[in-house]
């Protein structure tokens, strides 16, 4: 190997690690629910171009922009269940015109909500029943143990956040979730 060529690659490697450290280190600390259609958060990122095409689609106005002031995500899509639930009507997907969002990741991924029962005010024996009342799928993806406390089924779940959007404990005790589909 030549002297020259030693050298140039070298500087290639060590400018490779750089951007891939200088990448890493950015990376922002809190993370966002995506739109449905989402792959996982780096291919999102990569092909999402901050249109807000999006957002203008969504008849629910659960869709907003993120405001942290970091370059990665500044206007960004997420969930935000503070201002609604999703419908599933999916006219953000049909929006997206970059690919960030398609019909093939609903396949791939699956939203659910999970309860943390240290937050939740049923828990600590106030009566409240919102996320039950609220559920499209009433008795199967929430049900109630002893009248009082919920029990989230996330194999039942459509992830919609209607129990995220209702729950009056500041933070949520409801979170959405969004894992791999296992494959069978």
């Amino acid at each position: 190997m030549s002297r020259r060529r030693f050298f140039k690659l070298l500087g290639k490697s060590i400018a490779q690690a750089a951007a891939e450290f200088t990448y890493e280190a950015t990376k922002p600390n809190k993370s966002y629910l995506r739109p449905p259609g989402s792959g996982n958060e780096d291919e999102f990122l990569s092909l999402c171009q901050k249109c807000g095409e999006c957002i203008k689609a969504c008849p629910t106005g659960v869709l907003d922009r993120v405001k942290e002031m970091h370059p990665l995500i500044l206007d960004t899509p997420f969930m935000n269940f503070e201002n609604n639930y999703c419908e599933r009507c999916y006219a953000c997907i049909e929006a997206c015109k970059s690919g960030a969002l398609n019909k093939e990741n609903l396949k791939k991924y699956k939203l659910y909500a999970k309860l943390d029962e240290n937050r939740c005010v049923a828990f600590q024996d106030i009566f409240c029943q919102s996320c039950y009342w609220s559920c499209p799928k009433m008795d199967r993806a929430i049900t109630l143990k002893d009248f009082n406390y919920p029990q989230f089924h996330r194999e039942e779940c459509l992830g919609c956040g209607r129990c995220v959007h209702v729950c009056p404990t500041s933070p949520k005790s409801i979170e959405i979730v969004k894992v791999e589909n296992e494959e069978d």
